[in-house]
């Protein structure tokens, strides 16, 4: 705090205007499973007075509820990849975002097969739309449709507060599966979602500032899944050890680690990921935020 009030104290005295804010906020940590404590994938970044959400899993929009974000600042959506706890909250998403304030199209970033994903959103909620639309609370007609950008590696978005660059990671059978770096003045967060450790992320994580990253206990899967689902899971998933060997390698600052599986054995999380990383550790929490 003290830190933070010398920054912006020194700002003044030179007449500099403080950097926009950029930070992440973990709005989801959980993973397939349904956990209470734990909504499903999605992080949000916030880049000066807008915000992105990657990913969104099971009761993402219910978890935006505690926060301050307004649905009218909702820049994008990006989706790592198709698997259902990382899209299945997007529908809320989309719908009630239009609801209570984003007027213009939803612009979704995903890979192929995202198009298919945004048609079928639409003929799911075809009849609401109609009377949220054109009968009862007249909501703006754009807001209600969806804007689809196909994703392919390098740079996707970019504006005054923030670029945004795709990277190819490998979950397996599931491809293509992307992780996202945000850069904003001179500032990097890095999303990696699911992906074994590959040299692909370690080159796009390089010297980030924070990264988020999956991470599993191979014991768990032994616990809750035949031998061969556990062997085929543990393939394209990274355990608690390589998310702390991927981040150092990649020399980033903050290692916050998020898609707990399991989601209730912290200490374990944190002692295993800091055998590799020693900078500072993050075992994700729903809600908490991460400051680059």
């Amino acid at each position: 705090m003290l830190r933070a009030l010398a920054v912006i104290f020194a700002l003044a005295a030179t007449g500099a205007a403080a950097p926009p804010t950029f930070e992440a906020i973990l709005i989801g940590t959980g993973y397939p499973r349904p956990d209470p404590n734990r909504a499903g994938a999605c992080t949000v970044v916030v880049a000066g007075d807008e915000w992105f959400a990657v990913d969104a899993g099971r009761a993402a929009t219910l978890r935006l509820a505690a926060t301050d974000l307004k649905y009218e600042k909702l820049r994008a959506v990006f989706l790592t990849h198709l698997h259902s706890d990382h899209t299945a909250g997007l529908p809320d998403l989309f719908n009630t975002s239009w609801q209570f304030g984003r007027k213009t199209p939803l612009e979704l970033y995903g890979p192929t097969g995202t198009d298919k994903l945004a048609h079928a959103m639409l003929e799911f909620f075809e009849y609401d739309i109609h009377i949220r639309r054109d009968v009862m609370e007249k909501h703006p007609a754009a807001g209600a449709t969806i804007s689809v950008h196909p994703v392919r590696e390098g740079v996707v978005f970019e504006d005054a507060n923030v670029r945004v660059t795709a990277f190819e990671v490998d979950h397996g059978p599931v491809k293509p599966a992307f992780g996202y770096r945000f850069e904003s003045h001179g500032k990097t967060i890095v999303i990696s979602g699911d992906t074994r450790p590959v040299a692909n992320l370690v080159k796009f994580a390089r010297g980030a500032d924070v990264l988020i990253m999956e991470a599993y206990l191979p014991e768990h899967f032994l616990r809750v899944d035949t031998p061969e689902v556990a062997k085929k899971l543990m393939g394209y998933h990274s355990s608690a050890e390589e998310a702390g060997e991927i981040a150092a390698q990649a020399g980033v600052k903050t290692l916050a680690l998020t898609h707990l599986i399991p989601g209730d054995a912290a200490a374990t999380f944190r002692e295993r990921a800091g055998k590799a990383f020693k900078g500072t550790l993050i075992v994700g929490r729903g809600l908490e935020v991460v400051k680059p």
